[in-house]
C-alpha cells in the first residue's frame, strides 16, 4: 500500500506543492538527428555494457538544475530569468566531440559537448546560477547526455568506440530562448513541462 506523502502529486495540508525543476536550452531537430545517429553508434558498439540511454527527445542542454522547488517560487524564478537573459545577445556554439566522465577507460556518463570557445555559454550559465535559486558545486562543462553506464568498468570495445567519435560533428546550436521546464519522472518515462521561456537580445 502506497503511503500518502508518496503519492504523485500530495501536498500535506499547510505545505507548498513542490516541483522538480531545471533551466535548459533546447535543441534544434538537425542537432537532435545527428545525436541519434551517434547514439546508435555507440549502442552497436556497448552490447557488452549496461547504458540507460538518454531518449533523443528528452535532450536538451541544462544550464542549471534546480531539484525541488516550491511551485510558488515559479514566477520569481521566471523574473529572475528574464533579467539575465534581457543581459545577454543571441550566440551560436557547435555541438560535437563525444567524450565521457570520468575519462575513456572507465566511462560513467557518455556525452557530445558544446565547443564555447568564446565563452559565451558558461557567461551565461553563471549568469544562471549567479541567481542563487540552488547550490552547483561542479563546473559548467557544457555537454549532453547521451547515456549512463549503470555498472562502470574498463570496456576496450567502447573506449574504441568513443575514440572513433572524438572528432564528430553534430551540427550548430543556436542560443536564443532560455527555458524553465518542469521534469515529472515516471517508471518508464519522464515527461518534461515548459513552464516559461525567455529571449536574449
Amino acid at each position: 500500500m502506497v503511503r500518502e506523502p508518496d503519492r504523485v502529486g500530495y501536498v500535506a495540508p499547510g505545505t507548498a506543492k513542490m516541483i522538480r525543476a531545471f533551466i535548459a536550452i533546447e535543441l534544434p531537430d538537425d542537432v537532435r538527428d545527428a545525436m541519434s545517429d551517434v547514439q546508435a553508434w555507440l549502442q552497436r558498439a556497448t552490447a557488452g555494457v549496461k547504458v540507460s540511454w538518454t531518449k533523443i527527445e528528452n535532450l536538451h542542454l541544462t544550464l542549471q538544475f534546480l531539484g525541488d522547488v516550491p511551485e510558488d517560487q515559479v514566477a520569481g524564478i521566471s523574473a529572475a530569468l528574464d533579467k539575465v537573459a534581457g543581459n545577454h545577445a543571441r550566440f551560436v556554439v557547435p555541438v560535437g566531440r563525444v567524450g565521457a566522465f570520468p575519462n575513456l577507460k572507465l566511462p560513467r556518463v557518455l556525452w557530445v559537448g558544446c565547443e564555447d570557445r568564446e565563452g559565451k555559454l558558461r557567461a551565461l550559465a553563471l549568469a544562471v546560477r549567479a541567481c542563487g535559486w540552488a547550490d552547483e558545486a561542479r563546473e559548467f562543462a557544457p555537454h549532453l547526455t547521451l547515456g549512463r553506464v549503470r555498472f562502470p568498468r574498463p570496456d576496450a570495445a567502447l573506449t574504441l568506440a568513443l575514440n572513433s567519435l572524438m572528432d564528430s560533428a553534430c551540427g550548430t546550436l543556436s542560443v536564443g530562448v532560455v527555458h524553465l521546464f518542469q521534469s515529472q519522472l515516471h517508471p518508464q518515462v519522464s515527461i518534461y513541462t515548459k513552464l516559461s521561456s525567455h529571449r536574449l537580445l
